[in-house]
């Protein structure tokens, strides 16, 4: 991440001036937008060291976890944080851990603040993180804050090992059926065509395509690596820009069964940060802010930055919820009423269970639905693959009888 220094007007032509951090120029001209400004000049601050979040890599969530939930414990002890930092990074067993602990010890020293001296590593240190930290810092309950951060990180890391879980096996039994099938026509097929070569030119149709198959995968399989390899980086490099990530994220949403997962994934992700950022004491604009890019989808992304918009106007966030076509009428109409009521922490939260609730009951049944269908796939081609192979013998017996 690279910091930008800026200067922009505001709707009543109001000169501003700040800094903001942002991956390249155009992102930094984005998210002053965002913020309701128009950008006159944006140039990067000299001095921007990114190295350190380049160097400093390899720090798991797991890592994180532990981090948090032992700073919280150790200030909780009434230890200063200063030493509660130096503990952590003796005890730790995360090399990059221990260095990135260091440096910030080193910063606090030379009177930097706990959430500037994260902020030095924005691939280790969200801006959730970060966010939280420094709200933290202002309220005067870090110790509070930390808490909630290890039991959110705690929260989501259960739901990930969740997803990889309920998915294991059935990826297992793709691959070890696609592992099956490439062996059969790589290796077994070929060795079959010798015994078909005198009746090449009255072999059925299915035998011939099989054979053909067989030959395209034991001779040109290098070309098949090649195909899948360009295609993959093509795909790839597609999906980086913008506009092809919408095209994308729509696609994703509009998927049978999977587009309702998706979708209720992120939303809830969105509200149980929101929870976390609003308990914090950061400011609904702000939370929304500081939300919006943990989230996957590009379509729900660009919907919340709208709300964002109408917000900074003076807008409601419930109502701005309504014009969405992706965000279920139901969580607008309750948010619109949490505003109304002031309790939108307890609605956000219940909403964040219900989604995950939800998401859990259908990648059970999804992954449930998904044994047998990839069992019945990879029978299906062994069976053509059986019958392609048998049914010259039985033309064959046929014919001699």
């Amino acid at each position: 991440m690279t910091t930008f220094i800026y200067k922009a007007k505001k709707n009543n032509a109001e000169t501003v001036a700040g800094q903001i951090s942002a991956r390249d120029h155009d992102e930094a001209v984005e998210l002053i937008s965002q913020l309701g400004l128009t950008p006159v000049l944006v140039v990067a601050k000299e001095g921007n060291n990114t190295s350190e979040g380049l160097v400093f890599r390899g720090v798991k969530s797991k890592d994180l976890y532990l981090f948090s939930r032992q700073l919280t414990n150790l200030l909780k002890s009434g230890v200063s944080l200063l030493r509660s930092l130096n503990i952590i990074e003796e005890q730790t067993q995360n090399n990059n851990l221990k260095g990135i602990i260091s440096r910030i010890c080193s910063e606090i020293k030379n009177g930097k603040s706990f959430s500037d001296s994260l902020a030095l590593f924005p691939n280790v240190f969200s801006s959730l993180f970060v966010t939280l930290v420094k709200a933290g810092e202002e309220s005067g309950n870090l110790r509070e804050i930390l808490e909630n951060i290890a039991s959110y990180q705690k929260t989501q890391d259960e739901t990930m090992s969740k997803v990889k879980t309920a998915l294991t096996y059935p990826v297992f039994m793709g691959g070890i059926g696609l592992a099956t099938i490439y062996f059969i026509l790589s290796f077994v097929v070929p060795k079959m065509g010798v015994l078909f070569a005198s009746l090449k030119n009255n072999l059925p149709l299915p035998t011939k395509i099989l054979l053909s198959l067989g030959t395209v995968f034991s001779q040109y399989w290098f070309l098949i690596l090649l195909v899948v390899a360009v295609f993959s980086f093509l795909v790839y490099r597609l999906g980086k820009s913008k506009k092809n990530k919408a095209f994308y994220s729509r696609m994703l949403l509009q998927a049978p069964l999977y587009g309702e997962v998706i979708l209720k994934t992120d939303l809830s992700r969105f509200c149980r940060t929101m929870v976390l950022l609003l308990k914090g004491g950061v400011s609904l604009i702000k939370s929304i802010e500081t939300a919006i890019p943990i989230l996957n989808n590009e379509v729900v992304k660009d919907d919340l930055r709208k709300c964002q918009e109408d917000l900074t106007s003076g807008g409601s966030f419930g109502e701005s919820l309504k014009k969405s076509k992706e965000i279920p009428p139901m969580m607008a109409h309750l948010v619109s009423i949490a505003e109304e009521s002031g309790n939108i922490n307890e609605v956000l939260s219940e909403i964040a269970d219900t989604y995950e609730q939800e998401t859990a009951e259908k990648m059970k049944v999804m992954t449930t639905l998904l044994e047998p269908i990839m069992i019945l796939t990879v029978g299906l081609i062994v069976g053509f693959i059986v019958f392609a192979i048998l049914l010259p013998i039985f033309q064959v017996d046929v014919f001699a009888y």
